[in-house]
């Protein structure tokens, strides 16, 4: 039987909306874990820090727009794939101390010693990545770096009509391969990103339905991080659409429900 099942919401920070929407999902009782980005917003950091929730670091290496600790970001794969530059050692030497600093900045504004992570578009699994936070444990007490491999579970032949779901299975196939590279955290279980950006009460229940014989924890991913129009300016526009997608909107709606735990059980 499952131990704890941590329902968990990515990118709380990112914006004012973005972590008031998460809020929303906490006072609902539905959401009980966060990972937090930092160097965005700190409007309900000390609010946060007051509630009897699991919370984490995200990495983030990927979005520097209108972040004040990032000095440079790279996509996914120009991290893959900067091992093969000829500056790589520099480049390497920036991304640790990009980490650290993230690492150092969140342990003191939380006021914590020990520390969980994992990151903005799962950029620890990329294995010289992993590497460096493996290497990072002792010095800032690292307790958990995030698995995201899950399971691959099938729910409706609908999905492999949907873009985001055909992704989500090619970044599923990329996480499993980079982690035969990895040294793999296997105190949690995971579920979340078959259907990420896509998730519903079916999906979730599926998700957990899969690891409930397991005797470990759980993590139950789910995207409530929200924005509107109103936030525009405060993302480029590949994320603002990331962010502001209907989808995004619809698991807000879903985190957020009343009935969350009902729609889960039967």
């Amino acid at each position: 039987m499952i131990k704890k099942i941590h329902f968990h919401a990515d990118d709380f920070g990112r914006s004012k909306l973005i972590s008031k929407n998460i809020l929303k999902c906490i006072k609902s009782k539905n959401i009980n874990s966060i990972s937090v980005l930092v160097g965005f917003d700190e409007k309900f950091f000390s609010y946060i820090k007051k509630k009897k929730i699991n919370i984490k670091l995200h990495i983030n290496l990927t979005e520097g727009y209108k972040n004040f600790l990032i000095n440079q970001n790279y996509t996914f794969f120009e991290l893959l794939f900067l091992q093969l530059h000829p500056n790589f050692s520099q480049h390497k030497k920036k991304i640790i101390n990009q980490i650290e600093t993230q690492i150092k900045y969140f342990k003191k504004k939380f006021k914590t010693k020990k520390i969980k992570i994992d990151s903005h578009e799962h950029v620890h699994v990329i294995p010289w990545i992993n590497k460096i936070l493996t290497n990072l444990k002792k010095k800032h007490k690292i307790i958990e770096i995030r698995n995201p491999s899950e399971k691959y579970y099938f729910v409706k032949f609908k999905y492999f009509m949907n873009f985001t779901y055909l992704t989500n299975l090619l970044k599923l196939a990329l996480i499993k391969f980079l982690n035969l590279f990895n040294n793999v955290d296997k105190n949690n279980n995971f579920t979340g990103l078959n259907y990420t950006g896509i998730q519903n009460f079916e999906t979730i229940k599926m998700g957990i339905k899969l690891n409930i014989k397991s005797k470990k924890n759980l993590e139950v991913l789910i995207h409530p991080g929200y924005t509107n129009a109103n936030e525009r300016k405060k993302f480029n526009k590949k994320y603002f659409k990331y962010y502001n997608s209907s989808e995004r909107l619809k698991e807000l709606q879903i985190a957020s429900s009343k009935n969350f735990f009902k729609n889960l059980i039967n």
